[in-house]
């Protein structure tokens, strides 16, 4: 008797210890909404961070709004929030954020309850103590460096130029000077230039030719060199027109040389008798006639005539009396 009412005492206390353990955990999970806060360290230094990270559980239909921290003094001040991370499961819903918060004072500093809304009730983190401290500095190790003079200020452009003005002044100076050089140096050069030479070939040939005659060579009895001149006259010619060596070349290779042009056996012929009698008065001493004198000069002005271009023709036809003037020439002598 006594046995069986010990067990039932015993049973009926098994069963009150178990009910009384399973109270609390209903309780709380009715106990909504809910705030959990945490951070991962207290202690700083200045200009570290700290996370407080703050998490809400509410009702899904709850609103929930976090504010910002406000601080007892400047010491301390929030540089971060983080987005608002939401997740839910079933009817509830969790609500994360982290606040980023540092100070550049040295000393201990709280940070008050941060109070969140949440649907009607007004949760709260607790408050607590953060202590900031100083960077030590190694002052044995740390270099050390002579006292710098003051930097200057850059000029601006206003003091350049009334500093450098001159300098200025003598580049352009000198620039000046040096195109008024080149530019006299250009019209030197210019200047040495033969009239002839800004002439055709041809017309160069005829200049020549004329300047010869002013020179009156036989005249003065120097006939090597009115038959040097004359021969050049064509050797020039032939160079500068058909770019043939005449100059450097004997007469011998000026012959076969002018095969290729349009020369007539009576014209090459003129040319032949003219360079030979020419290499007898420079070589051998000879003293033309004056009648062979005046017939080579015709048959180098007939040879050079001969030898001209089309384009120099029709130049020629061009001028104001030219082809008009032969024809004219050919009537009166018809007459």
């Amino acid at each position: 008797m006594d046995i069986s009412n010990r067990g039932k005492k015993i049973g009926t206390g098994i069963l009150f210890v178990l009910m009384a353990a399973a109270f609390p955990f209903c309780g709380h999970a009715q106990d909504m909404p809910a705030i959990k806060w945490s951070t991962d360290t207290t202690k700083i230094r200045i200009g570290e961070q700290i996370k407080l990270n703050i998490e809400v559980r509410a009702k899904k239909n709850d609103e929930v709004s976090f504010p910002d921290i406000q601080f007892a003094s400047d010491s301390m001040e929030v540089v971060g929030m983080s987005d608002i991370d939401t997740s839910y499961k079933k009817d509830d819903a969790v609500y994360k954020v982290t606040y980023s918060l540092t100070s550049f004072d040295k000393g201990k500093y709280r940070v008050p309850a941060v109070e969140i809304k949440a649907g009607d009730q007004i949760l709260a983190t607790d408050p607590f103590t953060v202590d900031v401290a100083t960077v030590e500095v190694d002052t044995l190790k740390q270099a050390r460096y002579s006292i710098k003079d003051i930097r200057p200020e850059p000029y601006t452009a206003g003091e350049i130029w009334k500093k450098y003005y001159w300098v200025l002044i003598v580049l352009a100076v000198l620039a000046l000077l040096i195109w008024e050089t080149v530019r006299l140096a250009r019209r030197r050069k210019e200047a040495k230039i033969p009239p002839e030479m800004l002439l055709s070939p041809y017309e160069r040939a005829k200049f020549r030719l004329n300047r010869l005659d002013e020179e009156h060579l036989v005249q003065k009895g120097r006939i090597k060199d009115f038959y040097v001149a004359l021969t050049d006259v064509i050797r020039l010619y032939l160079d500068e027109q058909y770019g043939l060596p005449a100059p450097e070349s004997t007469s011998d290779e000026i012959l076969k040389d002018v095969r290729k042009l349009k020369l007539s056996k009576e014209e090459y012929s003129k040319l032949r008798d003219l360079l030979m009698d020419a290499d007898l008065v420079k070589f051998a001493k000879m003293y033309p006639s004056d009648a062979d004198n005046e017939r080579y000069r015709l048959y180098t002005e007939n040879i050079i005539d001969t030898l001209r271009p089309e384009e120099e023709e029709e130049k020629t036809d061009e001028e104001p009396g030219g082809k008009q003037a032969k024809q004219k020439g050919k009537n009166d002598d018809g007459e």
